[in-house]
């Protein structure tokens, strides 16, 4: 199995990875009626994202995918370009109305990798929790200090279990599964 791509956030000019959340859901393909399936092993979801984070609120920028049947849709009245049955959207620009808490973070530590699921938030140099309501940003707490104490150990723990408790800790973005 293959580390899986996560949804990506651009901040204040910068790139982060969505490495945990917490309260609402973010857009997916259900949201629109239609139905994701894998596009490849490192995104068995079947779609990731591109949000952009702004004094206006999070919007979804972009959006690559495959429908199970080839059947696609508008979202925010853009369609997709499909090319060998995957979809890109591109240009989006939704407004998402996520209420509850999202955690970002940048500069992956290589040694760190985990060839399964996401990569935790132990594993980036740089981590934020941004707090939300109705898609507008209330509040941003550094957690980077935090995640360094905790360095290396969920690749520790994940290395060590069984394989399948491995796998459902691995794939999980909650914030509390580091």
């Amino acid at each position: 199995m293959t580390a899986q791509i996560s949804d990506i956030f651009l901040f204040k000019g910068e790139e982060y990875s969505l490495v945990g959340m917490s309260g609402g859901e973010l857009i997916t393909p259900y949201d629109f009626g239609m139905k994701p399936k894998a596009l490849h092993t490192a995104c068995w979801r079947g779609f990731y994202s591109t949000y952009e984070i702004t004094d206006d609120g999070i919007f979804l920028k972009n959006m690559t995918m495959r429908e199970k049947d080839g059947n696609y849709k508008p979202i925010n009245n853009i369609m997709p370009e499909v090319t060998d049955g995957e979809a890109q959207y591109t240009d989006v620009h939704m407004l998402v109305s996520f209420t509850g808490k999202l955690r970002l973070a940048k500069d992956f530590i290589d040694e760190l990798y985990i060839h399964m699921g996401f990569q935790k938030p132990s594993a980036f140099r740089k981590v934020l929790d941004l707090s939300f309501e109705n898609g507008l940003l209330l509040d941003v707490k550094d957690r980077s200090e935090e995640m360094e104490q905790k360095r290396g150990a969920f690749k520790k723990k994940y290395e060590s279990k069984d394989i399948i408790e491995g796998i459902y800790e691995a794939f999980s973005l909650d914030m509390d599964s580091e």
